[in-house]
């Protein structure tokens, strides 16, 4: 398959996964040509990541990066998303790659726990099961909560009422409509929360509905992404909103239309710890052609 005939194609090796339909290809520098061990380009990534023509998914997680003052058991990697624009952290994306680590021998289920350094320069710390195909565990680490910002379009904010944002080393806008919520309306609103001015940087929103103390459902639409079946940040945004709100008390069980992942949240002096775990399936590996 080429992807560009402007340059020579170049092979480029891949590995896909998915975390509950959320997928993601991890590319391996030590895997690749040389023009592609250095990086990839946002070009080249969103060639791959394009459904039509390309092998598709809703990211790439490039690494293990190169790093000889690395530490025994820490992996660096780059989070790119399908528009080409690098993502801070992926709670789904970090449990693939760590997934990946085990299955071509970087790690042994001996030593059952990695740590992973991302592009949005947290270290991650990752725990695996007792066998390949149980559920991991991601310590996304600290997460604080802030108001909704009053600047929203009054028709938005009529719609869906007030937000509460929350980072988790990315940023989110969780809110709590009073309406039904489906895919429809991720799609409608999405879109429009992601590049309100209110957010230069633009976000990642959720739209949750609470079931009982200890499970909510989301809808997700993901900055750089769009329209998600699962997300493992998102559902950690929301755990954190609902709690923040007083309606959960961890842990939440977060449903997704892809699945369910459990997201255990704890308080201290800092504020808020999250860590998600949940399942990770390997798709398929292969090689195509991509224009350099």
């Amino acid at each position: 398959m080429i992807l560009s005939v402007t340059h020579s194609p170049l092979p480029v090796m891949f590995r896909k996964y998915h975390a509950l339909g959320n997928d993601y290809l991890i590319l391996d520098p030590a895997q690749q040509p040389a023009e592609l061990a250095r990086g990839l380009t946002p070009a080249q990534a969103s060639a791959l990541c394009d459904r039509q023509r390309g092998v598709g998914s809703d990211g790439i997680v490039y690494g293990p990066l190169l790093d000889e003052a690395a530490q025994p058991g820490h992996f660096a990697c780059v989070i790119w998303n399908p528009d080409g624009s690098q993502a801070e952290v992926s709670g789904n994306g970090l449990r693939i790659f760590a997934r990946y680590l085990l299955d071509v021998g970087y790690v042994s289920l001996q030593g059952e726990r990695v740590c992973v350094l991302h592009s949005g320069g947290r270290a991650i710390p990752i725990t695996y099961g007792s066998s390949p195909d149980a559920p991991i565990r991601a310590e996304l680490g600290r997460a604080s909560t802030a108001p909704g910002p009053k600047t929203l379009p009054g028709d938005l904010v009529a719609a869906l009422g007030l937000p509460t944002l929350v980072g988790v080393g990315n940023p989110h806008c969780v809110f709590f409509p009073s309406i039904a919520i489906d895919e429809s309306l991720a799609r409608r609103w999405g879109p429009r929360v992601e590049s309100d001015p209110a957010f230069p940087q633009r976000t990642n929103v959720q739209f949750a509905r609470v079931i009982d103390s200890h499970a909510i459902t989301i809808e997700i639409w993901e900055r750089g992404a769009g329209y998600t079946q699962a997300s493992g940040s998102s559902s950690c945004a929301a755990a954190v909103a609902a709690i923040h709100r007083g309606e959960c008390a961890s842990p939440v069980t977060v449903q997704m239309a892809g699945g369910e992942l459990t997201v255990d949240v704890t308080s201290n002096d800092d504020g808020w710890c999250v860590a998600l775990t949940g399942p990770v399936t390997p798709v398929f590996w292969g090689s195509l052609a991509i224009g350099d």
